[in-house]
């Protein structure tokens, strides 16, 4: 919020402005370490909708949150005060909701809260991964490692799901644009052809009338019926995998699908657990606890389920590798062997790094070969359906033509 105030220096000058605070007393106190007596303190005037500027709201994301970490590390590691880092990374941020959080966080941990309480209060931003790593290092007294873990962490998640996602953005849009094309020829282009193929008295061909009856359905009012039925279909099919039995279907399923692809979530997600399990482990938090955090977040809830019950046996004793042999669809012989080595040694999170250095080349080579695999499959059912469509019009056109040369 913007506070308009009226205050003098130490020289006795008068100084009027604008701050922005998350509340009055966070102004009120942001006025008196630039040295200046307030003499005034009110809430600013809210601006005409017709004078003020227009502003989206948009979303924090893994991007903001990611160059937050790494800024944020950088000056705990400098020896710079939390809350003074904190409102130098506020000053720094062009996202006005997170410029509040930050803020906000900072306020509350000039009151006395600590900084994994202040962080926690914003759950939609800051996970309770990343809190669990800021109170990890708070427990430790090495806070600036902790969040240089978490840091290089956050970082390596974001490259690896901005090169997933980038992959499919061009084989989504050919899909999307031979569907496209696809309607557009069979509710604009062909009922005017239809009309012409009509009036031929020769039998027509079997592709042809299935066209004709599909443009038929689709320009008549059963078209839109079956569009609506689709489209509620799927959006009970939606809800449905929300549920916590339909979402468990799914991640089963997922782990499941042939021709590689389900070899290839597996990896993402051993990816994502043996990563957070390093930062968590790293950090300084306790093995059964950095289990059942890495459980809750590592996107699967299969791997959950197996991550609770490796978390109760390791309360009993067991070490990590012992209890994994007992999953091997789940956890490879790699993983549970480059575990038991750290487990050995006593380097546990360094070990797991090289698992997600090894995994995060073999993603990045998968997710090559299933761009180049995809996109000329693509063009040739785009083709295919498109010449299926022209050639059903066509076909009668020769056979009349033929039909005249001959005669």
């Amino acid at each position: 919020m913007d506070y308009k105030y009226q205050a003098r220096n130490q020289r006795g000058d008068k100084k009027e402005g604008v701050i922005r605070a998350i509340n009055e007393d966070a102004a009120l106190r942001e006025l008196q370490k630039q040295g200046l007596y307030v003499v005034a303190l009110s809430l600013a005037k809210q601006e005409s909708i017709w004078k003020k500027e227009i502003v989206i709201k948009r979303k924090v994301g893994a991007k903001d949150v990611v160059a937050f970490s790494r800024q944020f590390a950088v000056m705990i590691k400098s020896n710079i005060p939390i809350v003074s880092a904190l409102q130098a990374l506020a000053g720094q941020t062009d996202h006005p909701v997170f410029r509040d959080v930050i803020l906000d966080v900072a306020t509350r941990v000039e009151e006395g809260l600590s900084l994994s309480r202040s962080l926690s209060e914003h759950p939609k931003i800051f996970s309770k991964f990343f809190v669990s790593v800021v109170q990890s290092g708070e427990a430790s007294g090495r806070m600036g490692d902790s969040l240089e873990y978490l840091a290089d962490h956050l970082e390596r998640e974001y490259k690896l799901k901005a090169q997933i996602k980038g992959a499919m953005i061009y084989p989504a849009f050919i899909l999307v644009v031979a569907i496209m094309a696809v309607i557009v020829l069979t509710v604009v282009v062909m009922p005017n052809l239809i009309k012409a193929l009509e009036q031929f008295e020769e039998d027509l061909p079997a592709v042809t009338k299935v066209v004709m009856g599909l443009s038929g359905a689709m320009t008549s009012w059963f078209g839109p019926v079956i569009l609506g039925g689709l489209v509620v279909l799927i959006v009970l099919i939606v809800r449905w995998f929300k549920t916590p039995r339909g979402r468990t279907t799914l991640d089963r399923w997922v782990l499941k699908i042939p021709l590689g692809v389900g070899d290839f979530f597996q990896k993402f997600y051993l990816t994502r657990f043996s990563q957070n399990l390093s930062v968590l482990i790293e950090s300084g938090l306790p093995i059964s606890e950095a289990l059942k955090i890495t459980g809750e977040i590592v996107g699967n809830s299969v791997y959950q389920d197996a991550l609770e019950r490796i978390q109760t046996r390791v309360i009993r004793g067991e070490r990590i590798s012992t209890a994994m042999k007992s999953y091997p669809r789940l956890f490879q012989s790699f993983v549970v062997q480059m575990i038991e080595v750290g487990e050995q040694t006593g380097q546990l999170g360094s070990i797991l790094i090289k698992v997600v250095d090894f995994y995060q080349d073999d993603i990045s080579r998968k997710v090559d070969n299933m761009t180049s695999l995809i996109e000329p499959i693509l063009i040739l059912l785009m083709g295919a359906m498109i010449g299926f469509l022209v050639l059903s019009v066509f076909m009668p056109i020769f056979s009349v033509q033929m039909a005249a040369l001959g005669g």
